[in-house]
């Protein structure tokens, strides 16, 4: 018994862990993390000004003359994400307005190129830069091309009907001719279930009307098909009048339908599949301009806002009825002309 025992006294025994340093791990940790979100948000703050830097456009500095390549890409819709603690969008509708009216002060300028990929989006946002532009071409007689790149679609080809000749790539979806306010949602049966009572106050039968906590009916719904049969009717005009088609040609074509580039071509709603090289030789064949003349590329920068590293941690606490509802909201408000896709 006791040779064991001078056996096991051989090895030393465990030291006796002292108590009391936590709190300094835990300060030093908690301080790593206040300096790296710090650090973050001085990255996040000098990248966001210098982005917005350059968005004044290029500089010309030929003698033959430039083609403004106009890019619209991304949901069209009047709200600019530009702070820096919001997503930043490629679409920036105050730039390309302002833009436009920069160039028709311009000698040196000699035409608009819109470069779009864009599945559309707000009416107002979309019918506003249209007027924009057909003011451009009233202004300074100069032609405005349309390149389409991987889509056009809805909104996209209500701009693209301002062109003097509208030019895809032959992977580019386009059509969508039509309107839509979304999909009207009624969840009261699944609060019912839950125990959950909801109470709407308001004067005005129809003043809910939208309402995710009750019934959508069948005068709501006329109602809001009378709006958008408006906007539905100014978008056949519009195409109308771009393509030199009668109004009855258009609606035959525009039940809201994506069409591809051949089918685009074949009924008359576009006029050429080319690359985007040959999109620019063929405006300059067509108006007669020099080979020497400019194409400058005129695209808001993107700002990247603090929300793009913040919302990935949201998703983490969505139910799954917010999951659900976040499928089926647009991307805009109100009624648009916007291609949903499958």
């Amino acid at each position: 018994m006791s040779q064991n025992n001078g056996y096991l006294n051989q090895y030393p025994q465990a030291p006796v862990r002292k108590k009391g340093h936590g709190w300094i791990i835990a300060l030093i940790v908690g301080g790593s993390v206040i300096l790296l979100a710090i650090f973050a948000l001085i990255f996040f703050a000098f990248l966001f000004l210098f982005s917005n830097a350059g968005s004044s456009g290029p500089r010309y500095t030929g003698s033959e003359g430039y083609i403004a390549v106009l890019h619209i890409e991304g949901t069209i819709t009047s709200t600019t994400s530009s702070s820096f603690l919001s997503s930043g969008s490629p679409y920036n509708q105050e730039y390309l307005m302002s833009t436009v009216d920069t160039l028709m002060d311009d000698s040196a300028n000699k035409g608009i190129m819109l470069y779009i990929d864009t599945p559309g989006g707000e009416v107002y946002a979309t019918d506003e830069l249209y007027l924009k532009l057909e003011e451009y071409k009233e202004t300074t007689d100069r032609p405005i091309y349309a390149y389409c790149a991987s889509m056009a679609a809805s909104g996209g080809y209500y701009i693209a009907a301002s062109s003097d000749k509208i030019l895809m790539n032959r992977n580019c979806l386009t059509g969508s001719i039509g309107v839509t306010a979304g999909t009207s949602i009624d969840i009261s049966g699944f609060l019912e279930k839950q125990g959950i009572k909801t109470t709407s106050i308001y004067v005005g039968k129809n003043k809910t009307m939208g309402s995710y906590f009750e019934e959508f009916t069948a005068e709501q719904k006329e109602i809001y098909l009378g709006i958008l049969q408006e906007t539905y009717d100014q978008f056949i005009q519009v195409v109308a009048d771009g393509r030199s088609m009668t109004t009855d040609e258009v609606v035959a074509l525009a039940d809201g339908r994506i069409y591809s580039p051949k089918q685009a071509l074949s009924n008359g709603l576009i006029d050429g599949i080319m690359t985007f090289d040959e999109a620019m030789y063929t405006m300059v064949e067509d108006n007669g301009l020099s080979y020497d003349v400019q194409f400058l590329n005129y695209e808001p920068v993107q700002a990247i806002g603090l929300s793009d590293l913040l919302g990935i941690l949201s998703d983490y606490k969505k139910t799954d009825l917010d999951t659900y509802l976040s499928y089926l909201d647009m991307p805009v408000d109100g009624p648009a002309y916007y291609y949903e896709g499958p």
